[in-house]
């Protein structure tokens, strides 16, 4: 299975919805001028999957934000520009998912991570 990053829009949806993913799960990253700077997952079947996670740096309540990198996401989500790396909902996937997440992180360096 080839598992490639998709571009989604900005991190504020001003360009998209997010709402097409409550159902997916998987590997997201975040990029600020082309650069990236944040690598994340989501791996909640039943929560909202990506929407839910993408959403917790945007929403009211500051939740998602009580660590460096939610705050900067936070702070630059309309000019931040969203990737996604879906994988098929299963619990097997789990355990990928946060294995290509450190992939990422290791390969990409982000700034934010």
């Amino acid at each position: 299975m080839m598992l490639e990053f998709v571009e989604i829009g900005f991190l504020d949806e001003s360009n998209c919805d997010f709402s097409e993913l409550k159902h997916d799960i998987g590997v997201y990253k975040a990029e600020l001028a082309g650069k990236v700077v944040y690598v994340g997952k989501a791996t909640e079947l039943d929560n909202g999957g990506l929407r839910k996670r993408l959403r917790d740096y945007t929403r009211v309540s500051d939740s998602a934000r009580n660590f460096p990198a939610g705050i900067e996401m936070n702070r630059y989500a309309s000019q931040i520009v969203i990737y996604v790396m879906k994988f098929p909902r299963e619990i097997e996937s789990v355990a990928e998912i946060g294995q290509k997440e450190a992939e990422q992180i290791m390969s990409l360096r982000p700034t934010w991570n």
